[in-house]
């Protein structure tokens, strides 16, 4: 158990002013009411929530509760979620996020979710992997956690290739739509993610 007066290993200037992330191809920005519509563009698709054992939206407004709430952690410091546009582009067409932050212990939680017409291309992996450098870089996190269900691959398939490393099974950990299923617990080291990170600049230095 940590003692109240530990201090907080999450740097605080990530909370101060929200944290504009740029890629190659991408934008990563804060959320704003304005992308409601997108957001349940995104949230209403089967093919998206489903994977992660949640019902789609119905209605508009659940996505505009859904800002609300995203905005209010941020402000508690609980979590940072990023809307995914592409460069020269506004439309919001994903989300990636740190949540469940632990400030003590500096850990948190991956968590992403993509519109169907840009699977498959790269995106995910290219916002995650933004967000992951800016978690442990700058935000100070010692460890990230993700928390994928047994029949999510394409999930699994991104934390494989983002370095994580499978930790164990909950075994019939949620009940949906009739069924049970395994939730699977990944975690990635900060030192593990910058030793990661130094073999993938040498090898991209040896293929020029």
């Amino acid at each position: 158990m940590c003692d109240a007066d530990d201090p907080a290993l999450i740097t605080e200037s990530a909370f101060l002013e929200f944290p504009l992330l740029r890629t190659e191809r991408l934008v990563l920005r804060q959320l704003r009411v304005e992308d409601a519509n997108d957001i349940f563009a995104i949230k209403s698709d089967i093919s998206v929530t489903v994977p992660y054992c949640v019902e789609p939206y119905w209605k508009l407004e659940q996505a505009k509760a859904w800002i609300e709430l995203v905005q209010k952690g941020y402000f508690s410091r609980d979590n940072i979620l990023w809307a995914i546009t592409l460069k020269g582009e506004d439309k919001m067409i994903g989300d990636c996020t740190l949540w469940h932050l632990d400030h003590e212990s500096g850990c948190g939680e991956l968590g992403y979710e993509l519109a169907k017409t840009h699977w498959g291309k790269g995106i995910a992996f290219e916002a995650t992997s933004a967000v992951m450098n800016f978690g442990f870089s700058v935000m100070n996190l010692n460890r990230t956690e993700a928390c994928p269900f047994s029949t999510n691959d394409p999930s699994i398939k991104l934390l494989g290739r983002l370095g994580f490393l499978l930790e164990g099974t909950l075994r019939q950990r949620i009940h949906f739509r009739g069924r049970y299923y395994d939730q699977m617990y990944y975690g990635l080291l900060k030192d593990e993610w910058e030793e990661q990170q130094k073999h993938r600049k040498v090898q991209s230095l040896n293929e020029k």
